[in-house]
């Protein structure tokens, strides 16, 4: 019994060490158009870039980027904006110096790759400034954890929505947080950021953006998506934006088309 029980246990060590390749299905490429227009306030906001490139198998180690299409965003006055490749750039970034940002003006996206049509509309969204930033130091189950509070002024008597992002040297990645601004018409809005590894030093910086509702809505899903649930949370789907193929409605393209204006502030933690 004793040696029977010796022979599973190095079986089974045995058999935590091997790799299994599983060997899943891989859907045909979609194209992914990350059309994010961001008007920096005190700029001009002329200079913005549009990144196409394809979904890829889940053992790529690249995902492929796009060449060859035609991208330009209309307005409402039929003035046209074209991006273009450029040799200083990496493959599938198309960047326009000539772009005319104005709050509240709709515009229209229209990417061709193909032979294919792909068009989504959306309006320059305002964003209110960042007012102050205040530091907590009494945050955590032991109140000694470091916390940041963004605050800024609602705009009054609209339904606002906004996207927060935030980085810091303590975290390699950016965090994302949305914001329905419904219940704080007009006044004082707010939001925390903590870390228990911030401390002294450490260096923030905080990005305002104004969204659409559309938008809340898209990016509120990909956020909690992306967050996940545990190792038995079903695999996130792909989450369909604004962006319409008008040549074959069947083969639609992921991303979003977002035009915001944005406030930056950053803050070293004291």
């Amino acid at each position: 019994m004793k040696k029977l029980f010796v022979l599973l246990s190095v079986l089974v060590c045995a058999g935590c060490q091997q790799v299994i390749d599983v060997d899943l299905n891989t859907a045909a490429p979609r194209l992914v158009i990350e059309a994010s227009i961001n008007w920096e306030k005190g700029t001009t906001g002329n200079l913005q870039t549009i990144k196409i490139t394809t979904t890829a198998g889940y053992y790529d180690k690249t995902i492929p980027s796009v060449s060859g299409a035609i991208v330009f965003v209309t307005n409402s006055k039929n003035d046209i904006f074209n991006f273009l490749p450029s040799p200083s750039s990496e493959a599938g970034i198309y960047t326009c110096n000539t772009f005319v940002p104005e709050i509240g003006e709709t515009y229209q996206l229209t990417v061709i790759h193909n032979g294919e049509t792909y068009t989504a509309q959306e309006k320059l969204i305002a964003t209110p400034e960042i007012r102050d930033v205040e530091q907590r130091n009494d945050l955590g189950l032991n109140s000694d954890e470091i916390g940041i509070r963004v605050n800024f002024i609602d705009f009054p008597n609209e339904n606002n929505y906004y996207l927060f992002r935030f980085g810091s040297t303590v975290n390699a990645f950016p965090e994302y947080e949305t914001i329905d601004a419904q219940f704080t018409d007009g006044n004082v809005t707010s939001w925390l950021y903590s870390n228990k590894n911030l401390k002294k030093g450490s260096k923030m910086n905080f990005t305002l953006y104004g969204i659409s509702e559309t938008y809340y809505n898209y990016i509120s899903i990909v956020l909690s998506n992306s967050r996940g649930g545990g190792a038995f949370q079903p695999l996130p789907t792909n989450v369909k934006g604004n962006i319409t193929n008008q040549s074959n409605k069947q083969n639609y393209a992921l991303g979003y088309f977002r035009l915001s204006e944005i406030d930056k502030s950053d803050y070293t933690v004291q």
